[in-house]
């Protein structure tokens, strides 16, 4: 009996290492996840996001690749995108590269992508979304000092969600969405931003509620300041 018990714990291990590990909380099912994910970890992460968004979010499916070309196939976006989100589908994608270290940073990220659309559909700004989702996931710490030394686009409207480009094209994208963000944050509240206005109106709000009046503007500044 024993030595039986011992083989059901050795398989046991075995496959939760493997990724036949199941995750099931009240706000998402993963069916074939890491062993070292965990309700309580995936649990954090939706519990911040939510309070932050102020939103339950309604059941969603997520889903682990071990396989790189699979991965790859199901988003058809090249080699550097680490999860993506399917909105209209209620579900999300975590590849190969998501471990127990970036996990709540990628997983986190997707999950705003998930809970705007569930909320506000298409009226957020994809600009806004797309800086939402690194702020709040937190999915790196900006570097100023080198934000400051790239050109900056004509329009911060233009940072949308950038899956195309070489690698450090990806780096600005996603880092100067975020500083956007966090510029937003320390002029006025993200919370009740979102609250007061969504869509055509953001730009009325940005000026009145966050006293941002030229938004390139105010960007070039922030990041000029802090650069150096």
């Amino acid at each position: 009996m024993k030595r039986l018990s011992l083989l059901f714990l050795v398989m046991f291990v075995m496959g939760a290492g493997n990724g036949s590990h199941e995750v099931e909380t009240n706000s998402v099912h993963m069916a074939s996840a890491p062993g070292w994910v965990t309700r309580v970890k995936v649990d954090k992460v939706i519990d911040h996001i939510q309070m932050v968004l102020e939103w339950d979010i309604r059941r969603i499916e997520a889903y682990w690749h071990s396989d790189a070309t699979e991965f790859a196939k199901g988003h058809g976006r090249g080699p550097l995108v680490m999860a993506y989100s399917l909105k209209d589908k209620n579900a999300i994608h975590l590849g190969p590269k998501v471990t127990d270290a970036n996990f709540n940073a990628y997983f986190g990220h997707e999950l705003v992508h998930i809970i705007a659309y569930q909320k506000y559909k298409q009226a957020i700004p994809k600009w806004l979304e797309e800086g939402l989702a690194n702020y709040l996931a937190k999915t790196a710490k900006v570097d100023y000092h080198w934000l400051s030394s790239q050109a900056a686009p004509k329009d911060v409207r233009e940072l949308t969600h950038p899956f195309d480009g070489s690698e450090d094209r990806l780096r600005y994208h996603y880092m100067a969405s975020q500083a956007l963000v966090e510029m937003i944050a320390a002029k006025c509240d993200l919370a009740n931003l979102l609250r007061l206005s969504v869509g055509e109106k953001m730009d009325g709000y940005l000026d009145t509620y966050c006293e941002i009046r030229d938004l390139n503007a105010a960007f070039k500044a922030w990041v000029a300041k802090r650069g150096k």
